[in-house]
């Protein structure tokens, strides 16, 4: 399918003249995203483990386009335009191969509708520099005199949007584990709304709560591509269990809960529900989307995924019945009612959508009821990513 360039001005009169037929895809960062962008446009849901699969090709649409209505829209042929834009790039063909905006051009080329598919000249930027009154701000927030310490950590944790990643309480992602930001850990009433008996704090700064109050335990880790997160792993994973079974339930937290502490969760769900990193990103995205470790500590967590897999224990089946994975399933709140079976695991029965297939990888397995995996099951050949210097 052929792709046009489009410049500001025609843009603005897709706008005016074919809104409700048009769709707008912001292939920028979350972060640059909820800052300023294009009153109605979608921003592409694609992470870092997606683009990494893709190497340049196509992606399931659900990552393209993250609104349902806007998808089932598109595959009906109600959209007559698709629009993708990034920063500032000055034509489609000078994109990188790899880039966001590429993948998603080439995603959107597979499409059977007839919808033409444009790319935005100049991006964002030059679209706001002529047309800021078609553009949404977010206003920005009032900070604690502490709060510009905060995103000094990385990548993951470095730019705004404060209210979008505090907003509401801690998200659960299983019964005993809570993951949210130090704004969530000071909260008195989320915790005790949430019955939370102990915090896990993986950041740069102690902030140990009043003696008593709280069980606790700091791991200082800064939010870079040269920290060591992963000689952490098993430190952590041991005070989760030891909480777990006291029967209590732990907060893990960092700075903005965006890349540190989504690190620590992923690699509990790999450990002890033997998930591979796919499930447990998308698992933990799920709950919290503005979760965006950095490029180091995902390459921590993928080899640990290896070394996870190769401890597995090999499945015994009893000698009147094939071996059978577990059933698929997700905490309490996601999916239907769960049996008793699922009750006595804090979970609740999950069915997968059919129509979530990919070429590139598939979701979910397992979550609440650990699946005992193998090595040579692993759909995908292992390379580690070593830190960047």
């Amino acid at each position: 399918m052929k792709v046009a360039s489009i410049d500001c001005r025609r843009l603005r009169k897709i706008i005016r003249k074919e809104c409700g037929n048009c769709l707008i895809v912001d292939c920028r960062p979350y972060f640059s995203f909820s800052s300023s962008n294009i009153t109605g446009s979608l921003n592409v849901n694609l992470n870092s483990v997606v683009v990494r699969r893709s190497r340049g090709g196509p992606v399931p649409l659900q990552f393209v386009i993250p609104d349902e209505k806007s998808l089932f829209r598109l595959r009906q042929g109600s959209i007559s335009a698709v629009v993708a834009l990034d920063d500032r790039t000055p034509h489609f063909q000078k994109l990188k191969q790899d880039s966001i905006a590429q993948i998603v051009i080439n995603s959107l080329s597979h499409l059977a509708s007839c919808a033409n598919i444009c790319f935005l000249k100049g991006g964002y930027e030059n679209f706001h520099s002529h047309y800021p009154e078609l553009c949404t701000e977010s206003k920005p927030t009032e900070q604690s005199a502490a709060e510009p310490e905060r995103h000094n950590g990385g990548p993951g944790e470095r730019a705004g949007a404060r209210q979008k990643r505090e907003q509401g309480k801690p998200v659960e992602l299983l019964p005993f584990l809570y993951l949210g930001s130090a704004s969530h850990a000071c909260r008195e009433e989320h915790l005790s709304d949430l019955h939370i008996t102990a915090l896990l704090n993986v950041s740069r700064r102690d902030s140990q709560p009043a003696e008593g109050q709280y069980r606790y335990k700091w791991i200082p880790v800064e939010d870079s591509h040269t920290a060591d997160i992963s000689s952490h792993f098993q430190e952590a994973i041991d005070f989760i269990d030891e909480v777990r079974r006291e029967g209590g339930k732990v907060l893990v937290h960092c700075e903005a809960g965006i890349s540190r502490s989504p690190t620590i969760c992923m690699a509990y769900l790999m450990k002890t529900r033997r998930l591979r990193l796919e499930e447990a990103f998308d698992a933990v995205r799920r709950r919290r989307a503005v979760i965006s470790p950095n490029f180091s500590f995902m390459g921590q967590l993928l080899q640990f995924e290896a070394e996870v897999l190769s401890s597995a224990p090999p499945c015994a089946p009893p000698a009147s019945a094939p071996c059978e994975r577990g059933t698929p399933s997700f905490p309490a709140g996601v999916g239907g009612r769960g049996d008793a079976g699922d009750r006595d695991n804090g979970g609740s029965r999950f069915s997968t959508d059919k129509s979530f297939e990919s070429s590139v990888f598939t979701f979910p397995t397992s979550f609440v009821s650990p699946s005992p995996m193998q090595a040579p099951v692993h759909p995908f050949t292992l390379s580690p990513i070593t830190a960047l210097p």
